[in-house]
């Protein structure tokens, strides 16, 4: 049996989250697919990467959207620039076609995810894609996956069956 696509069930979940004018975070754009997926489903999106190559991307990607904000700065400090919101999305590991030496790693993931904890609402959901492939990428999923069990009521996990250090993606909602 093949597996579905990560990043499509991750567009599944969203589907049935996601309302017109919510405040959604991408704490990492990336390319800008998930961006522009909340985008399309009418939210207001404020959008972090690290890197100003992805920023680019996501403008190109998302570029008919007004509702859209970006920012070129760590997911560790989006409480310096939004205090509430309906859902966040993380997409950790490093940015596909780019330098494979700049990624995410599990303390600043750590420190987002407890600042993200903070501003969403009771019932706030917070999906995320560990990609585990990538130095310190295990560790990271391992940490992460610990807190998002001890701090959120996890409603839905998906990996590939079979598959050797497989992307994990995890819902959990604010309980």
């Amino acid at each position: 049996m093949r597996n579905k696509n990560i990043n499509h069930v991750v567009h599944e979940w969203l589907d049935e989250l996601i309302h017109t004018n919510d405040m959604i975070v991408d704490a990492t754009c990336g390319q800008g697919y998930d961006t522009l997926f909340c985008l399309q489903k009418g939210a207001h999106v404020l959008g972090f990467d690290v890197q100003k190559k992805a920023i680019q991307k996501t403008k190109q990607t998302c570029v008919d959207y007004p509702n859209l904000q970006l920012i070129n700065d760590s997911h560790a400090h989006l409480n310096q620039y939004i205090t509430h919101f309906n859902g966040i999305i993380f997409n950790l590991g490093y940015l596909p076609t780019s330098d494979k030496t700049i990624i995410t790693t599990a303390e600043s993931t750590l420190m987002a995810f407890e600042k993200a904890l903070d501003c969403l609402p009771q019932h706030g959901w917070m999906v995320v894609s560990f990609y585990r492939g990538h130095e310190g990428g295990e560790e990271e999923a391992q940490l992460g996956i610990q807190w998002m069990n001890e701090h959120l009521h996890i409603l839905k996990t998906y990996t590939y069956e079979g598959v050797n250090r497989a992307p994990i993606a995890m819902l959990g909602i604010k309980r």
